[in-house]
């Protein structure tokens, strides 16, 4: 009996990659289309179980979610803040790049890891049963 079902990770990955595909549409990033087609999802196997799942793709996919990028470093990232609301709303004359967060990525990975640990939690609930019928079998011959 397989511990992870390979058919429902990959079914899953598959669903959350749509999801983040659609984060990106809904939040209006990638003009090229590189990093919406760059999703891939990659299973590791380990003696016919799923031992980890992966979903890449692009790493400026990261960085607008961060706000990174364009003339702003990661270390800059609280400064230029600071710099853009001084210069806004009080007219400082400080320097600061535009380029703000588009949070398309955190929330939604941590809630499909969520979402995948509620599945298999589920599936195992449901295969638990049949497993202990099989162990007690065993144990009665």
């Amino acid at each position: 009996m397989e511990l992870v079902p390979r058919r429902i990770v990959s079914a899953w990955a598959k669903y959350a990659i749509d999801h983040f595909q659609e984060s990106l549409r809904k939040h209006k990033i990638g003009i090229t289309q590189n990093l919406f087609n760059s999703f891939k999802r990659q299973l590791e196997m380990n003696g016919g179980d799923v031992e980890a799942v992966m979903i890449k793709f692009a790493m400026y996919g990261r960085f607008r979610d961060m706000g990174v990028g364009r003339g702003v470093k990661a270390y800059e990232r609280k400064t230029n803040k600071a710099n853009l609301i001084a210069s806004k709303r009080y007219g400082a004359n400080v320097s600061y790049a535009s380029r703000q967060p588009k949070r398309w990525y955190s929330k939604l990975k941590t809630a499909e890891s969520l979402r995948l640990q509620e599945i298999l939690i589920e599936d195992l609930g449901h295969r638990i049963p049949a497993w202990l019928g099989e162990q007690w079998s065993d144990q009665s011959n």
